[in-house]
């Protein structure tokens, strides 16, 4: 995006040659230095005077106020006459680059016409102006021509430098862990590196199109798609947005990722595109699951501890609250383990305590859940369950215990004793009033064991 003019030593624009900008005001009579930014005023002088002394000028950057925004354009020049500065001005280096082949054949059409009207002018001899009125002229104009010729020889070495830069940091980003995607202005992808196609499971070539077009979703926490939403977002108002825990699907394909999305900006603040970071968190969310297991999970037994299970039962009791429903607890305690602690050894004791929590969870429903609460304690929690069905699940628990103690083989029995209570919405029961009923109820069972022996 720029344009090109041919003006006066003053800068007052004689004719406009070419404009692709939103700058409607650049029009013949116009000064150029009264439209640039007040700062800048002093610099497009030196670039003029520069020209005036028969120097080609080369990427003077200058700030255009256009909308109530300031547009960076790289202001390019030399002196066709002592009366005829050909200027070009442009948003980028890139666009000049883009630009010099259109640059170029306006040159060669006005140095070429020139030369035309002056050639039946002049007397020359091995291409050297002997006399004639023009000859000054002519001379001049094949200096301007070199001097453009100079500029092309610098733009074809920026732009070497340019492509060599460019695949240094396309090879950078193709190497690295993390997925790479570059969207353009218009949002289609631009680049994209070996990892993010692994990450998206995508064996196609996707550069040149939008995301959207290959089913591409990224969901947060709740499951609700948000990529093209950040997308917008920051193309709206540039700045990085992250995104922690998300999971990308596409093509049947679930990977944890943690999302970065920035936006790419020239020096004046301009959006020229996106680049979307993509880190694969799958191994992370492993080990946090793990992580979370162990600390929710009594060790020896491989059921919910003591925490994980007042957690879990709060989060019943507001369920209760909400939904009118009933709910029963059972305290348990295994009677004699410290004599089988005393007599056949703690390793004995501890298959005791394992054996007992693998018949309380695999005779309970899978709505219900159970708790080690302390050394030979346990909390069974019966959801959406009042006392009397309660007592039912449990007859299947005295069941198995009754079975293993007939086909054991070990030298002791298993006998438990328990208390239930039951919570039901009206009363004001809080948790730990509610687990000290069943508890004192237990008790009752456990005294009524001792008696008995």
């Amino acid at each position: 995006m720029g344009f090109v003019v041919l003006t006066t030593p003053e800068l007052k624009i004689k004719n406009v040659l070419y404009n692709d900008t939103p700058l409607t005001f650049l029009e013949k009579g116009r000064i150029l230095a009264s439209i640039v930014q007040d700062k800048d005023r002093s610099k497009i002088l030196d670039f003029s005077n520069n020209i005036k002394r028969g120097k080609g000028e080369f990427g003077y950057e200058i700030n255009i106020p256009v909308e109530e925004k300031v547009k960076l354009y790289n202001f390019s020049g030399v002196k066709e006459s002592e009366e005829i500065f050909l200027i070009l001005a442009s948003r980028l280096k890139e666009d000049i680059l883009n630009q010099y082949d259109h640059f170029m054949k306006m040159n060669n059409q006005h140095v070429n016409k020139i030369r035309s009207l002056l050639k039946d002018q002049i007397i020359t001899e091995n291409n050297t102006v002997l006399s004639g009125k023009s000859a000054e002229l002519y001379n001049e104009i094949t200096e301007i021509n070199n001097e453009l010729m100079n500029v092309q020889r610098e733009l074809t070495k920026t732009n070497k430098e340019l492509d060599r830069q460019k695949e240094r940091y396309y090879a950078t980003l193709r190497s690295i862990g993390e997925g790479v995607i570059a969207l353009g202005e218009n949002k289609k992808v631009t680049f994209i590196n070996e990892s993010a196609l692994n990450i998206l499971n995508i064996n196609k070539e996707i550069e040149g199109t939008f995301l959207s077009e290959h089913n591409i979703k990224v969901l947060n926490k709740n499951e609700n798609d948000i990529l093209e939403k950040i997308i917008n977002k920051v193309c709206q108002s540039p700045q990085t947005i992250k995104k922690e825990d998300a999971k990308v699907i596409s093509d049947q394909n679930e990977v944890f990722i943690d999302l970065t999305i920035s936006p790419i900006e020239v020096s004046d603040d301009r959006l020229i595109g996106l680049v979307i970071v993509i880190s694969d968190i799958t191994q992370k969310k492993e080990q946090e699951k793990k992580l979370k297991k162990l600390a929710a999970t009594d060790r020896l037994t491989n059921i919910m501890n003591r925490r994980m299970g007042t957690t879990y039962l709060q989060k019943q009791i507001e369920r209760l609250k909400r939904e009118d429903i009933n709910l029963t607890v059972c305290f348990i305690d295994i009677n004699d383990l410290k004599q089988v602690n005393d007599n056949y050894g703690h390793n004995e004791g501890d298959n005791l305590l394992k054996t007992a929590a693998q018949i309380l969870n695999d005779n309970i429903r899978d709505t219900d859940a159970v708790a080690r609460f302390g050394g030979d304690e346990f909390l069974i929690i019966f959801n959406d369950c009042d006392l009397e069905e309660a007592k039912v699940i449990w007859e299947r628990v005295e069941k198995a215990i009754d079975d293993w103690n007939k086909n054991t083989e070990k030298p002791y029995r298993i006998s438990l004793s328990r208390g239930f209570a039951q919570k039901t919405r009206e009363d004001n029961l809080s948790l730990d009033d509610l687990v000290n009923k069943a508890d004192e109820r237990m008790y009752e069972k456990k005294m009524e064991y001792h008696n008995q022996k």
